[in-house]
């Protein structure tokens, strides 16, 4: 007979077992993710502004010259913006070499080159918020379409905010939405968890 001192670690760990399982199956399998992200984020607000601000996505351009996927989504929605009357300026943020990419497809598609601000030499979003409002500063642009993805609007709205801005969220779909795979919903949750661990950090570090 096993004593039930015994007995009770294991029923703990049958338990947590299940709790993760029953979380992995959910997280994997389901549009869970997609909706945990969307629930995060806000819904998203496409109105008039000043201007319309894509934030950088950590990444650089293809062979071609072109951003790469994640960078692709958020500039082709800025684009979209921009080209539905919605503000006067596009302004793009991230490397120098993202950026670049960024101005040579809305240059493409008919944006023109004097409607486009760069900020470059931001690495963190903290560095961001605070380049744009010295940027867009003496332009007065306080209303502003904020473009990013679903995930990382979490923390980048209310860094905005901080920052003196009016941010309008226009959040691009996380990484799962277009394929609904289970490894892209169980990314889209490693970077839902990572962006929520990101602004208990800014908030603790009194940035927020």
């Amino acid at each position: 007979m096993i004593p039930a001192t015994a007995s009770s670690p294991r029923r703990a760990c049958r338990l947590l077992g299940g709790a993760a399982l029953a979380l992995f199956m959910v997280s994997a399998f389901t549009p869970a993710a997609n909706l945990l992200a969307a629930w995060l984020a806000g819904a998203s607000v496409v109105a008039p502004a000043e201007a319309i601000v894509v934030l950088g996505a950590g990444g650089g351009t293809l062979d071609d010259g072109l951003p790469d996927s994640a960078s692709l989504r958020r500039a082709l929605r800025g684009i979209l913006l921009y080209r539905a009357g919605l503000a006067r300026r596009l302004v793009f943020s991230g490397s120098a070499g993202e950026i670049e990419g960024r101005v040579e497809l809305a240059r493409e598609l008919g944006v023109p080159s004097d409607a486009v601000l760069r900020a470059p030499g931001s690495y963190t979003t903290r560095d961001e918020a605070a380049r744009l409002r010295v940027l867009l500063g003496p332009t007065g642009a306080r209303k502003i379409l904020l473009v990013t993805d679903s995930q990382h609007m979490i923390r980048a709205r209310p860094l905005f905010e901080r920052a003196g801005f009016d941010p309008l969220p226009v959040a691009v779909g996380g990484t799962a939405r277009g394929n609904p795979s289970p490894e892209a919903r169980l990314e889209l949750v490693r970077d839902v968890c990572r962006e929520l661990l990101a602004r208990l950090y800014y908030r603790a570090a009194g940035y927020l």
